[in-house]
């Protein structure tokens, strides 16, 4: 907990000031409810919602961490708030929050991020529960029974509890969120033109984002209805659940697959370009150095006319396979179009551009490749040695390596990539199997 103060000072102070009035409304609520009573028909939705959420948790726990990792630090939606919203309608404060902590307990082994964090996102889940609690006190809500013919004021009750539970975790996880934005940190007359649309994608999410959470919410508020008339139905938060988070885990592997390219599930140059975008526009924000690296595979036609497409497809892959394990977490990777691919490392200087790539290049040099025969499908292994430690010259594999550096040599991707372009032209006349930047001279080759 103590890299709390690492997130600035701003969503820090906001933090300190604003939890412990989240937790004194959970003492107070909680109090009134031992002062009622917690009844017996209390602890039965209790266990029904803690039987459904165990089985949702179970049954989409890698779904889940599949999503998350692939949310990374950008908003993700949990569609835990299922169970959370209708706790929060059927079940006293103390037996919400019990089950609150259950879930979000099961979720820390999957969170992936800060404890500080995944302990502020926890306590604005706590807050929306004690904010729909107190709609239903406060309307038709409480007095609601399934077979009630006047429905508008429930209705009113539930609209409104959809909105607290909504605005409730908007205030508290986007508020920490702008707060911590670093265009805080920049004179106003630095700050690039859409710098208020940047701020509100970072505290409110994307459009998309907010819907997911409306629908899960306006499904869970369908579920209260049902588990109101007949508490079993409270389990329906299991399967519908696992079916909301696997449609969703699916249609983003549809997304992403339209966004990588088949052959070596590299970014296809469309998407690389939106990615690029973004990195540069906070670089320029931070007046950071970016680079682009030109990745050409030497003698690729060679690899095609010699042993056929379908090799060489392969030889593509093991070699994009060998780019994204000598890569850097955070580079974005690129199949630029035939035997071209593209590094884009962000907050990266000339130097260490030039030492990735070097040992990008390195790696490409032993790599191995195990290919099948086509005429009766022998297996054998591309860029193995012989008896004698040698390679044959027509299966060594090698890459040759532009490298330049935005802004120092251009302002654009397009201008940098031009300038990488060049050097592996150079690199290619200087006997292929090397690293090339601009200005300084940075080469590298075989030995």
């Amino acid at each position: 907990m103590w890299q709390l103060w690492s997130w600035g000072r701003r969503p820090v102070t906001w933090v300190l000031v604003v939890e412990p009035l989240v937790f004194g409304l959970i003492v107070a609520a909680s109090v009134r409810a031992f002062s009622i009573g917690i009844t017996g028909v209390d602890w039965l939705y209790f266990g029904w919602l803690a039987l459904g959420a165990t089985a949702y948790l179970i049954a989409t726990n890698v779904a889940a961490e599949r999503r998350r990792g692939r949310d990374g630090n950008a908003t993700h939606v949990d569609h835990t708030s299922l169970i959370f919203f209708v706790a929060a309608i059927l079940l006293p404060v103390p037996l919400a929050i019990a089950l609150v902590i259950l879930v979000r307990t099961h979720r820390w082994w999957i969170a992936r991020k800060p404890a500080y964090k995944f302990l502020h996102t926890t306590v604005s889940i706590c807050l929306s529960v004690v904010g729909v609690h107190a709609v239903a006190d406060w309307t038709a809500l409480s007095s609601w029974t399934p077979g009630q013919t006047n429905l508008a004021p429930v209705g009113l009750g539930l609209a409104a509890a959809v909105g607290v539970y909504f605005a409730a975790q908007a205030l508290m996880v986007g508020a920490a969120r702008g707060l911590a934005s670093d265009l805080w940190d920049q004179p106003r007359s630095q700050r690039p033109p859409d710098w208020r649309r940047t701020l509100r994608l970072d505290m409110l999410g994307t459009l998309q984002d907010n819907l997911e959470i409306v629908v899960t919410l306006l499904i869970a508020l369908a579920i209260t209805c049902a588990a109101a008339a007949w508490a079993p139905l409270a389990l329906l938060v299991a399967p519908i659940g696992v079916a909301l988070t696997v449609f969703m885990q699916r249609h983003e592997d549809l997304l992403q697959s339209s966004t990588t390219e088949g052959r070596t599930g590299l970014l296809r140059p469309e998407a690389f370009a939106e990615r690029a975008a973004k990195i540069l526009d906070r670089a320029a924000r931070s007046h950071v150095p970016t680079s682009v690296m030109l990745v050409d595979l030497d003698h690729f036609k060679k690899v095609n006319d010699t042993f056929g497409h379908l090799v060489g497809d392969q030889v593509l892959a093991a070699v994009a396979g060998e780019l994204r394990r000598s890569a850097r977490a955070g580079d974005e990777l690129c199949r630029w179009g035939g035997e071209e691919m593209v590094v884009l490392l962000p907050d990266t200087d000339l130097d260490e551009a030039v030492a990735v790539a070097e040992r990008i290049r390195a790696a490409v040099e032993v790599l191995e490749i195990p290919i099948t025969r086509a005429a009766g499908g022998d297996p054998w292994v591309m860029g193995a040695k012989d008896a004698d430690g040698h390679r044959r010259s027509e299966e060594v594999r090698t890459v040759s390596i532009g490298v330049a550096t935005m802004p120092e040599h251009g302002m654009t991707l397009h201008a940098a990539m031009k300038v990488a372009d060049d050097e592996v032209y150079r690199a290619k006349h200087g006997g292929r199997n090397r690293v090339c930047a601009p200005e300084r001279a940075k080469t590298t080759a075989a030995a």
